[in-house]
């Protein structure tokens, strides 16, 4: 008996975005399934942060839609958690962990009151993120990469469907990327990972799909890179940062 194919998570058509007037991303059409770990690439300046608040509803395209659960992304914001570009990297919040992790249930209800269950919630989300014992530490008290796992926590003590992060390796060490990818791979055994990144080790090793953004999406819904979708995507071989090695992707390139 032929099943019935599930539908996608996410889904873009025929998206177009411009800033001010000037175009940012055109003709962006992909869908994303349930449970994939999506691993967005491309040039500084190509797009791939406007594509994240696309989809989380913060930007609305000029053309096309957008479906998230098969709703506009903004009806659904409460089942998407979210991890701007460089937080990890703020140092002067002078509060505790556990106050940066109930932001994230604030942003859920709408009210400044904390209740039991936010707490609950709050303390099980750092648990996941082996954070539990840093509870009552000040966050600029911690390493890069224990902020970012708290910010991660934030993202998920409302248990999102959907995780997104924009850059969440920016200012770790090998170690710290490693140990982050790990965690991430444990987070999507049940839940969809986006994650937008210059690091190809995430590739190699845990996406199972990959999006190349430069004005435009190449979408390849495995976890590859190939020649057609870099020589489209960056105009000429690029070096990622493969395990902190330089990594060349294509074979050649002509000055």
């Amino acid at each position: 008996m032929n099943l019935k194919p599930t539908a996608p998570v996410i889904r873009f058509q025929n998206v177009a975005f411009s800033f001010n007037g000037r175009p940012v991303l055109r003709d962006v059409s992909f869908d994303i399934d349930q449970k994939a770990f999506l691993a967005v690439i491309g040039p500084n300046g190509g797009g791939k942060t406007t594509l994240l608040k696309l989809l989380l509803g913060l930007f609305k395209p000029d053309h096309g839609s957008i479906h998230v659960f098969g709703h506009p992304p903004e009806k659904v914001a409460h089942r998407i958690g979210y991890v701007p570009q460089d937080v990890a990297a703020a140092r002067s919040f002078p509060i505790s962990v556990m106050d940066v992790v109930l932001m994230g249930r604030l942003r859920l209800h709408g009210h400044a009151r904390v209740s039991a269950s936010d707490r609950a919630a709050a303390r099980n989300a750092l648990e996941e993120l082996e954070m539990l014992e840093y509870v009552n530490r000040r966050i600029d008290d911690l390493s890069g990469g224990q902020r970012e796992r708290v910010f991660i926590a934030r993202a998920l003590a409302t248990d999102p469907d959907i995780l997104i992060l924009d850059e969440p390796t920016t200012g770790l060490d090998n170690t710290g990327r490693a140990d982050l990818y790990a965690l991430l791979k444990k987070i999507n055994q049940t839940k969809t990972v986006i994650m937008a990144s210059h690091d190809i080790m995430v590739l190699s090793t845990y996406a199972t799909a990959v999006a190349c953004v430069n004005r435009t999406v190449h979408f390849h819904d495995e976890a590859e890179i190939t020649e057609p979708m870099m020589a489209a995507g960056y105009g000429c071989p690029v070096e990622l940062v493969a395990h902190g090695i330089p990594h060349r992707i294509l074979k050649t390139h002509e000055d």
